[in-house]
Formats: structure tokens, C-alpha cells, sequence
């Protein structure tokens, strides 16, 4: 179908209400044509901004991740702005857990390949070695997916509540006196995941040098 030479509405304005839609009625929801009956446009009208549905969603999941970003200053540490962007990335998909689906194909599908381009080379500036970078960020991520996912389903198990005599009064009796937030476990387990990588990698290397010498 021809895309109209002039947009009828803006590429941003059909992105948030893409978001809106993906996350009160859910991704299977999101069309091309539900997106025009929800900006009250016909659905052609969109193809001057996107060419089918995974475009779509795409680009909601860029509006949903905008604050992850590479670090904003250079007075920065990398000890600072790597898990707090894990920590935006868990925070967007805990408020829009129907991209969480979409995060798990981010790399293939292009989405925030930008950001990453630039956090690697900020962090080789810093002085990571290499062969850490992508074992750091990928485990990070890994950690804000899942996490995410576990806050998401604690939080629909909440209404199941108030339903009679519980079946797990040990479990409940823990859940409520729980030492820590999940929000603060995810920060202690970001932090222990960069120094778990860190001695892994070191270790790996230093037996390298060692079967070298030895050769």
C-alpha cells in the first residue's frame, strides 16, 4: 500500500498511542488498524511511519526505553551508569511488561543498537578490558529482563489474595517479612553480578597466560 506523501499525524503521537494500546489491551491488540480507530485516522495514513506491525513495535519499545541511554556525563564511572541503566531498563519493562516478549529479540530486531554502540565504547575509554564488556552488559540485562518478569507476575498473583485459608502459610509468612524490596535486591545483584564477571574474566584470562607460557 502507497504511504501518503503527507503524515496526518505525528510519528510520536501514533507511538504513544501504539503504548497505550500494547499495554491495556496487549501486543496481540496492536495493528496497524487498531492503531488508526485509536488516533480516530485511517490505518493507511500510518504506513507514511511504519510498513507493518514489527516496525511498530519497534518503535514503542524505543519510546518505552528512552531514558536508557549511554552515560550522560563523563564525570560518570562505569560502576555507576552501567547498573543504573539496568536499572531503567527493569523499571520500563515492570511499567510496560507487554514489550518484555519484544526485549528478548532486541538485538536482532535493531532496538537501542545505538546506545549499546556507544555504552561499548565508553567503556573500553574507562579502561574495561574487552573481552568483560559484553558478558558485563549481557548479564545485566539478563538480570533487568528477569527481574522484571518476576515483579510483573508478583503483582498479579496479588489479587489472588483474600481467598480463603492459604495453602502456603510458610511462604506467606516470609513473603511478608522479607528483608529487602525487590528493588533492592535487584541493586545488590546488579552490583555482585559486576564483580562475579569481573573475577570470572580475570580468572579465564590469567589461565590463558598461564597455558601460554607453559607452551
Amino acid at each position: 500500500m502507497a504511504r501518503p506523501k503527507v503524515p496526518l499525524i505525528s510519528r510520536r503521537k501514533a507511538l504513544e498511542a501504539a503504548l497505550e494500546i500494547a499495554d491495556t489491551e496487549g501486543l496481540n491488540a496492536l495493528s496497524i488498524r487498531r492503531l488508526g480507530e485509536a488516533l480516530n485516522v485511517n490505518g493507511a495514513s500510518l504506513y507514511h511511519h511504519f510498513r507493518n506491525k514489527e516496525e511498530i513495535l519497534v518503535g514503542v519499545t524505543h519510546l518505552a526505553l528512552a531514558d536508557v541511554a549511554a552515560p550522560r556525563t563523563e564525570g560518570e564511572s562505569w560502576r555507576v551508569w552501567l547498573p543504573l541503566n539496568a536499572y531503567r531498563t527493569r523499571e520500563a519493562l515492570v511499567s510496560h511488561p507487554e514489550l518484555i516478549p519484544i526485549m528478548l529479540r532486541r538485538a536482532p530486531l535493531g532496538i537501542g543498537s545505538a546506545e549499546v554502540e556507544a555504552s561499548v565504547t565508553r567503556l573500553q575509554d574507562e579502561g574495561v578490558p574487552l573481552p568483560m564488556i559484553v558478558p558485563l552488559m549481557e548479564s545485566l540485562e539478563l538480570l533487568a529482563i528477569s527481574s522484571a518478569l518476576q515483579e510483573v507476575g508478583n503483582a498479579g498473583g496479588a489479587a489472588d489474595e483474600e481467598s480463603g485459608q492459604s495453602e502456603t502459610p510458610a511462604l506467606d509468612a516470609a513473603l511478608k517479612a522479607r528483608g529487602m524490596s525487590s528493588t533492592e535486591l535487584f541493586e545488590v545483584m546488579a552490583n555482585s553480578m559486576i564483580s562475579i564477571v569481573e573475577g570470572a574474566v580475570q580468572l579465564k584470562e590469567t589461565r590463558r597466560a598461564s597455558k601460554r607460557r607453559k607452551s
